[in-house]
């Protein structure tokens, strides 16, 4: 389960950035996950809860946002959005495709508390 790093990694970046910001902490972290980009966000919800419990972090809460992927056709140039479960073009049928979109796992917004909070 390679949530559990990513889970990991993300805290570490955002620990950085709200030290390097001086913020006073956390109240939510909101991540976009490409739908072509392996992550299960629910996977990555439960392995969030994990890697925060007894930081600073624990609590905070984890908005999950899906981002369509989008793929073009190699055979016949058709751009149509599409997901790890159904990589087919659905105009010719192909399999030889070019993802364009929704291969990314992004920290979207980290929404701080304020200093008397």
């Amino acid at each position: 389960m390679h949530e559990m790093g990513i889970a990991d990694a993300m805290v570490k970046t955002i620990d950085r950035i709200v030290k390097q910001e001086g913020a006073a902490g956390v109240r939510s972290v909101t991540v976009e996950i490409g739908d072509l980009s392996g992550v299960v966000p629910r996977f990555l919800a439960d392995c969030w809860v994990a890697v925060v419990d007894g930081t600073a972090y624990e609590g905070v809460k984890l908005h999950i946002h899906p981002v369509p992927g989008t793929a073009q056709c190699l055979d016949c140039d058709t751009v149509f959005v599409t997901d790890v479960e159904s990589l087919r073009c659905p105009h010719c049928g192909g399999v030889k495709l070019k993802p364009l979109s929704g291969q990314d796992l992004t920290i979207a917004e980290i929404e701080v508390l304020d200093e008397d909070e």
